[in-house]
């Protein structure tokens, strides 16, 4: 399957919560900056705050970035983009300013994160991206979130995060499912996001082949996972490097 505007799906290298490093803080407007100078598409977390706006955030608490002991989801928008992170004086954005931002430049890879329904976070995020212009995504580990798009926005594209998850403490039939990402047979993913250090995937296979979608693997952060994703002709979203850009 060959969705329209989705070719920077297979050739342009994601940055993992933005061109981050010691200066600038993950998912941070310096980081969005620098991702764009460098020609790199950007991969950014959200989650809704108390009043519903959509704030970049990988964790569901502030403390590991801010140290403010408190859930995002327990703040008003106003309140956590005051916050700064991790010491610098970059603040918390929403991801409306990282849009503003972008502007369109690269692509946009918006991961919405586990933890909030569908049919809550859902019309947020389209809401937004109905009026961006600009290559974007969504994707999820959540394939409610993913067949929610399916259902609802169907012009959006969406992507199935899946993985080993042995990290994950989840029930084992949970982790089983996730991993075999077996409810892409509803929900139609337009791309597949594995994790890179769980390759070779039969899942993977098969839902290539079935589905014809591109593959991004995750979290490439060396010159060995680098070349293991060029050998599954697979796209990258990546940190700690500076792949090359496919023309």
């Amino acid at each position: 399957m060959h969705r329209a505007g989705a070719d920077w799906l297979r050739t342009t290298p994601i940055a993992h919560r933005g061109l981050h490093d010691d200066r600038r803080p993950e998912n941070s407007m310096p980081a969005f900056e620098a991702a764009l100078r460098s020609g790199y598409g950007v991969e950014l977390d959200i989650h809704p705050s108390a009043d519903n706006r959509l704030v970049v955030m990988h964790d569901d608490d502030l403390a590991r970035m801010t140290g403010t002991n408190a859930k995002v989801a327990a703040l008003d928008a106003t309140e956590v983009s005051r916050l700064t992170l991790l010491g610098t004086d970059a603040t918390v954005p929403l991801l409306d300013d990282v849009l503003d931002l972008v502007d369109g430049r690269v692509p946009v890879l918006v991961e919405i994160k586990p933890g909030t329904r569908a049919h809550q976070i859902g019309p947020a995020v389209a809401k937004l991206l109905r009026t961006y212009r600009g290559p974007v995504a969504v994707q999820s580990f959540d394939p409610r979130i993913v067949d929610w798009f399916r259902r609802e926005r169907p012009s959006v594209l969406r992507g199935q995060l899946a993985g080993a998850l042995t990290d994950h403490s989840l029930p084992r039939a949970q982790k089983a499912l996730l991993r075999s990402m077996a409810a892409n047979v509803v929900t139609r993913p337009d791309f597949l996001a594995f994790d890179v250090d769980s390759m070779p995937s039969a899942w993977v296979s098969v839902w290539r082949r079935t589905l014809r979608v591109p593959l991004l693997l995750w979290t490439v952060r060396t010159t060995r996972q680098h070349h293991r994703a060029f050998r599954y002709g697979a796209n990258v979203i990546f940190e700690n490097m500076r792949p090359p850009i496919r023309s």
